[in-house]
């Protein structure tokens, strides 16, 4: 299998996978805990640490029957104090040993949920090792430093008034073994941030360059031929990299009749078909691309992305 089949097999596991550790959470927790929305994505352990550097709490375990195979949770510190004041009903200013002690058992819960949620997927017992619950800058263990590329699951977390996502990330033998994969027999090459698949013909042999895979198959003027359409397909999308697009937010819609429009005036109150707290919607160019969740920054409002829709339910939801 190559890692484009991993990473789809790991995407059809996920759901049920957060569902397990919604169930768990909840009834480890005063409040009722939902873990949704779970994508699957491709990224190196730079691009992750570039992103999310600074302070986070990390919940660091593995799998018993693979210990080399650390895997990390990731929650941002606005995130952990908001949980924090809904499991106590105290605010706190920062992430200190308090909100540690009275966070550490709703941390132990999302890694028994994963574990039960794993079992179910591996139709076995899966026992955490080495369990670790820390809040400090962002280091991650050797195993995701060491690999070319890590499976990243950004998951949007929601209970009482909080809302929020955390990152799950782990290597690609532990992605492996999760998806009941063998890549033993694979030979991968990661260069330019692209996979490589070595087929059975070891003559033939597989290669990344310019940020396209191409196939070095025994004829060699195959192979250059191969390099100049990679020539040219990137030549065509540094082009497309300049094209402007259209970014909206839209918050909700309704239908109204011309008599209700006309009615209007200033200080009335349009009601639209989004409960409060639910996630708004992020149109590009007109089209729904992904969900987010309002912030506010500085003196401007923003959305923080919960939810990237992938290409089949973007393309239901232009035919819709």
């Amino acid at each position: 299998m190559n890692n484009l089949q991993l990473l789809q097999r790991i995407g059809e596991l996920l759901p049920a996978i957060w569902d397990t550790v919604s169930d768990t959470v909840s009834n480890n927790s005063t409040e009722p805990v939902r873990f949704e929305s779970p994508i699957a994505m491709r990224a190196t352990s730079q691009d992750v640490i570039a992103e999310l550097g600074g302070n986070m709490l990390m919940i660091q375990f593995a799998m018993a029957s693979n210990p080399d195979g650390m895997q990390v949770i990731l929650i941002r510190p606005d995130l952990v104090l908001d949980i924090a004041k809904v499991l106590t009903g105290l605010t706190f200013d920062e992430v200190d040993e308090n909100v540690l002690v009275d966070i550490r058992p709703f941390a132990e819960a999302i890694v028994q949920g994963l574990c039960l949620g794993l079992g179910n997927a591996l139709f076995d017992t899966v026992v955490a090792t080495g369990m670790g619950v820390r809040f400090q800058m962002l280091q991650l263990p050797d195993n995701l430093v060491s690999s070319p590329s890590i499976v990243r699951t950004q998951v949007a977390i929601s209970m009482e008034n909080v809302s929020g996502v955390c990152v799950w990330l782990m290597d690609d033998v532990t992605a492996a073994v999760i998806g009941g994969m063998n890549l033993d027999d694979e030979e991968e090459e990661e260069e330019f941030g692209f996979d490589a698949l070595e087929t059975q013909n070891k003559s033939t042999k597989s290669g990344a360059e310019f940020g396209f895979d191409a196939l070095d198959t025994q004829n060699k003027s195959t192979k250059s031929g191969a390099k100049d359409k990679r020539a040219d397909a990137t030549s065509g999308m540094e082009v497309l990299l300049d094209v402007p697009l259209e970014i909206s937010v839209e918050l909700g819609r309704v239908k109204m009749m011309v008599r209700e429009v006309l009615d209007l005036g200033t200080g009335s109150i349009i009601e639209v078909d989004k409960a409060a707290g639910e996630p708004v919607d992020v149109m590009v160019n007109g089209r729904l691309v992904a969900k987010g969740e309002v912030v506010v920054i500085e003196d401007n409002f923003g959305v923080r992305v919960t939810e990237i829709l992938n290409p089949a339910e973007r393309f239901r939801m232009d035919a819709a």
